[in-house]
């Protein structure tokens, strides 16, 4: 037999282990997060985009939000689960975030929260808390000022944290996507640089460490805040290397432009004048605040002459990115307080470790101080009380250290002083309901006695609740504790009938029966008593007994398979089904890809991809300046331009669709579509018939003339353009499963703004013209291409009318619609991108007729539904 030290030790020993059990029991019946973002419908986007008619999975887990002409007016986002570490008062909450083009926030709403519903209803029956976020840019600038929290500062604050983390912890430009590497910040004006880190919570802002991790100054990016600052021909990235004194300019340097490369050159190779300035040595004379306040009108900063619009654009990139920091004093007071409200709940729990531990606790006149201290201050200013919701939120989601270190501290000491020294330090000597019932227990004269009988079965009661709280949070975990205890009332007043109900009727009790609530009602109590040794030979006792039954029936419950939680997948299953998705931009739209399998780098394939990817359009698009499209374009003779390989195989191609389309389909309707504002000009007022006449005199695929022997082409015309919009998307297509395969690759899915590849076998869905959001057919696609090309999805208004986007070389103007949607398979998907613009533009009785004359594999539907499907 043990000795009796060993024995006591042992039991206590057991009672904290029980404590672990439970906590174990309570995270295994934590309820699954279900992406919230896959439930989404289109009602829950025109509650904050009135004009949605089509949702679109987007990169990052978003809902990309379009118009009925596929415009995108914002994207929706949900916190969960990348934020689900953010706790706040008992668990995490998932709150659904619209954001407009310019990444500001149109609206958000709590759709779900493991947090204590009161605390959280509270703040969604509040319409003012919700506009706090109104025109917030996560991604670039810091949190703002709340309203109407009170009550809920900690879910408020979890909340405003996980829309933080989830957008700017993530954000990622789509025009500046490149990581920041340490040789650039050594060539930002650091030379010295050894590491460098985000200076968390300034956005975009990196620290600058030298040796010994000294502290050298700052790198700051422009992007994203410049993203939408355009220069000459698109927007600008800059470094700005800062002091140590976050106040000061070192060095202005550009990044990576979009802009003029003629423009950009005259900037970078400026002589300087004869005092030594230069455009971007100018940029320094102004420190960080300056430049956050910066007025043009006012500014003595000089452009570059012949690159105004390219210089401007980098200064104003400048005062945009520092703007968004002048955000953040907004908030400066809010977290004054804050570090107020932690500073005075350290101060409490060191008052009641001096109440436990010291006389002080039998001075009658110190313990009334104390109590009233207790209700006014850690009651009903702070609202921090200990409960068993609070405790099974940590138990179910984790401890939360960063959130609320004080708190921890205090819940942590309310177990373990009762466990170790057999005094109650939160029960006595912290509890605000409790200090409020003692308080108002002092009229000696209004009491009664409880009998000894009554009083031996009332006291079991806290016990009972504790245990039932218990088996019914593993039953039900999505119920809240919150609703047997009254401490909620504290914080959320009358926004809680059930805690405020106990609350009121625990408090006039106690004037007749001493501190009834704590003997006869408490559950959290129980939880402390439990824990709390007797004496020194401490034996095992029908409370140990008790609470292994509990915990073995808790067991059961828990162990009780439920379809709500999810199944468990083996390693070695959930390798087979990993999928990998890699997004990124281009063309003016997105593209993604899925790979199945484990064994990849996702870093690597992505950095190639979006090396090619950006290669095509910076090199064939005609959208870009420096392209050879764009080249060719600018070129005003009929003399042979030289041509790349690649550019003439697209260029015959497509001169053979020409042919076989009867000139329906023509390459060379650049003019038309700039006219018709489908170019990089942007919309314009409709044409004039005068303006179409012109434009076709310069329109023709037969003004062209390729020589692919000596790589030459040549147009008759000096007005012709070339668009190969019509083919880049598919080919970019091909060109990424190209990249893929060389890295070893063999299960993958690509789709480049609608073009489709897989590599393997697929499941795809065809969209249905005439609701997007239903699909007319699902496809098992294997190493095939699929192209769809519709009219419902590019539309424009014309006259009142919406009109194609589908342009006729004949007349100048959007073809008649006889054909709602084409779908093209082909092993190429550059082929299939060009064959369904193709038989858009002849109709639906030709394209019959090409289709099965080129043994094409194509569906057609027409505006009157009808669908008509050839075979290869």
């Amino acid at each position: 037999m043990p000795s009796p030290r060993v024995s006591a030790w042992l039991v206590k020993s057991w009672r904290l282990a029980s404590l672990l059990l439970a906590a174990l029991l309570l995270q295994r019946t934590t309820p699954v997060t279900e992406s919230a973002l896959t439930r989404l419908g289109l009602d829950d986007a025109k509650a904050f985009f009135p004009g949605a008619k089509r949702l679109k999975s987007g990169p990052n887990q978003t809902l990309l939000v379009q118009d009925q002409y596929g415009n995108r007016l914002g994207r929706l986002v949900t916190t969960a689960p990348d934020a689900d570490s953010i706790l706040g008062y008992a668990g995490p909450s998932n709150v659904l975030v619209a954001l407009d083009n310019q990444e500001k926030v149109v609206g958000t709403r709590i759709l779900s929260s493991d947090d204590t519903p009161e605390h959280v209803d509270t703040l969604r029956n509040n319409p003012t808390f919700e506009k706090s976020f109104k025109d917030w840019r996560p991604t670039t600038q810091p949190a703002p000022k709340l309203e109407a929290y009170a009550g809920s500062t900690l879910t408020a604050y979890a909340i405003t944290e996980s829309i933080q983390k989830r957008l700017s912890g993530n954000y990622v430009s789509l025009r500046f996507p490149t990581a920041l590497s340490l040789k650039e910040i050594q060539g930002a004006g650091f030379p010295e640089a050894t590491t460098f880190e985000p200076n968390v919570p300034r956005l975009g802002w990196n620290l600058v460490r030298g040796p010994n991790r000294a502290h050298l100054g700052y790198v700051v990016r422009s992007s994203p805040s410049a993203d939408e600052v355009i220069g000459y021909a698109g927007p600008s990235e800059t470094l700005i290397a800062v002091e140590a004194d976050g106040l000061r300019l070192r060095q202005v340097m550009l990044r990576t432009t979009y802009d003029t490369a003629d423009y950009v050159s005259r900037i970078k190779d400026q002589e300087p004048d004869p005092q030594g300035r230069t455009f971007f040595k100018d940029l320094t004379k102004w420190n960080t605040r300056e430049w956050a306040e910066f007025d043009f009108r006012k500014g003595e900063l000089d452009t570059v002459a012949g690159a105004t619009l390219t210089s401007y654009a980098i200064a104003k990139g400048l005062q945009s990115r520092f703007a968004d920091d002048v955000h953040g004093g907004h908030r400066e007071q809010q977290d004054a307080r804050q570090r107020l409200q932690a500073a005075a709940l350290w101060c409490f729990l060191a008052g009641a470790l001096l109440m436990t531990f010291t006389p002080l606790h039998g001075r009658p006149v110190i313990r009334r101080i104390w109590q009233v201290l207790l209700v006014g201050g850690l009651g009903l200013w702070l609202g921090q009380l200990l409960s068993l919701s609070l405790f099974a939120g940590w138990a179910r989601h984790g401890i939360p250290w960063a959130q609320a270190p004080a708190l921890l501290i205090l819940g942590v000491i309310a177990l373990l002083v009762p466990w170790g020294s057999r005094r109650q330090l939160y029960c006595h000597h912290a509890c605000p309901h409790g200090a409020a019932q003692e308080l108002l227990g002092g009229l000696k004269r209004l009491q009664v006695a409880v009998p000894a009988r009554w009083h031996a079965w009332l006291g079991k009661l806290p016990a009972l609740a504790l245990a039932g709280a218990f088996l019914a949070a593993l039953a039900w975990p999505r119920w809240s504790l919150g609703q047997v205890e009254p401490f909620d009332a504290w914080v959320l007043g009358v926004g809680v009938a059930i805690p405020l109900t106990l609350a009121v009727v625990g408090l006039l009790a106690s004037v007749v029966v001493p501190q009834a609530y704590c003997k006869y009602g408490c559950p959290t109590g129980a939880l402390f008593k439990f824990v709390r040794s007797a004496n020194q030979a401490e034996t095992w006792g029908r409370r140990d007994t008790w609470a292994a039954v509990i915990l073995a029936v808790g067991a059961v419950v828990a162990f009780l398979p439920r379809p709500e939680f999810a199944a468990e997948e083996t390693p070695e299953t959930a390798a087979r089904h990993a999928v990998t998705e890699l997004h990124g931009a281009a063309f003016g739209t997105t593209w993604t890809v899925k790979v199945r399998g484990s064994d990849l780098d996702a870093q690597i394939l992505k950095r190639e991809l979006e090396a090619e990817i950006n290669r095509i359009e910076f090199s064939l698009s005609h959208w870009r300046e420096s392209s050879a499209t764009t080249d060719f374009n600018r070129l005003e003779s009929a003399q042979p331009f030289g041509i790349t390989q690649e550019l003439a195989d697209m260029v015959e191609f497509t001169l053979r669709l020409s042919a076989a389309s009867d000139g329906m389909y023509d390459i060379t309707v650049a003019p038309l579509t700039s006219l018709w504002g489908y170019g990089p000009a942007g919309k314009l007022p409709d044409p004039t018939p005068e303006q179409l006449k012109a434009a076709l005199t310069k329109v023709g695929w037969q003004k062209l003339k390729l020589d692919k022997e000596n790589l030459t082409l040549a147009k008759s015309h000096e007005g012709v353009n070339l668009d190969l919009g019509s083919v880049l998307q598919g080919y970019a297509a091909d060109r990424a499963a190209g990249i893929l395969r060389a890295l070893g690759q063999t299960d993958f899915l690509v789709e480049v703004g609608g073009e489709i590849l897989a590599s393997g076998s697929w499941r795809v869905g065809i969209e249905d013209p005439f609701n997007p959001r239903v699909m007319i057919r699902t496809v098992l696609l294997t190493d095939r291409a699929l192209s769809p090309s519709g009219l419902y999805r590019a539309k424009r208004l014309a006259a009142g009318k919406p009109v194609s986007h589908i342009l006729s070389p004949k007349t100048g103007r959007p073809v008649e619609p006889t054909l709602e949607m084409v779908v093209v398979y082909h092993d190429s998907c550059f082929q299939a991108d060009g064959w369904a613009t193709a038989l858009m533009a002849v109709g639906f009785e030709q394209a019959k007729v090409i289709a099965q004359r080129e043994q094409l594999d194509v569906m057609l539907v027409t505006p009157d539904k009808q669908v008509w499907q050839s075979r290869k």
